[in-house]
């Protein structure tokens, strides 16, 4: 299978990066302050296949609650972000693509700095434009940005990742979603936002992107 696109949007966190260690330690850190069971990988994961409705309701949250918590990550991960190692493969992966004449992105719930500081350590700084919204409006919305910017249609861009909700933003947005199976989501979940193709090793994605 071979996809015609121009702009390829990656996730970050679970795609680009291996932030599971660090999500959960964060987690259970901003677990402390709220009384909340701490969680294993096991249950981390777990937690991760809920939505957001549905983990509010299990941890007893309230949406005043929720700027103050991604604050909190956001810093968590400024903090440990000197621990962050890239996926397996996804450095080649990266520089070629970039070789052949692709315009790459970043579109993450995480912060722009966390990613240059990452990007920067370990010699990444392929990018061209990196997003960095406040999570609790999405990515559909920049997505629209970004075609506007390039002045291209929705059909030239792909959004990379390894979470429902970035499939979820690719639909709402018009554009192509692609899951990856090395990040946080399981098979069953990303089906279910019915992505064009599902990549289970990073070099799949030379294939798809020749």
């Amino acid at each position: 299978m071979k996809l015609q696109k121009k702009i390829l949007v990656f996730d970050f966190d679970g795609t680009i990066a291996d932030t599971l260690k660090i999500a959960l330690l964060i987690v259970n850190e901003i677990g402390e302050d709220y009384g909340w069971p701490k969680l294993d990988k096991a249950g981390f994961v777990e937690y991760k296949k809920k939505s957001l409705r549905e983990l509010m309701d299990m941890v007893g949250l309230k949406y005043r609650h929720l700027p103050r918590i991604v604050r909190k990550s956001r810093n968590g991960f400024k903090r440990h972000m000197n621990q962050v190692k890239p996926i397996a493969g996804i450095p080649e992966v990266l520089k070629q693509l970039k070789d052949r004449g692709y315009i790459l992105g970043i579109l993450t719930s995480n912060t722009r700095k966390n990613v240059q500081k990452f990007l920067e350590t370990h010699e990444l700084e392929l990018f061209d434009f990196i997003y960095a919204p406040n999570s609790l409006y999405g990515k559909a919305p920049v997505l629209k940005k970004i075609r506007r910017k390039y002045r291209t249609s929705m059909e030239d861009i792909v959004m990379i990742g390894d979470e429902h909700r970035d499939l979820d933003a690719a639909n709402q947005a018009g554009v192509d979603g692609l899951a990856v199976l090395w990040g946080f989501h399981e098979n069953q979940q990303l089906e279910e936002a019915k992505p064009v193709y599902i990549a289970t090793k990073p070099d799949e994605l030379l294939t798809l992107f020749p």
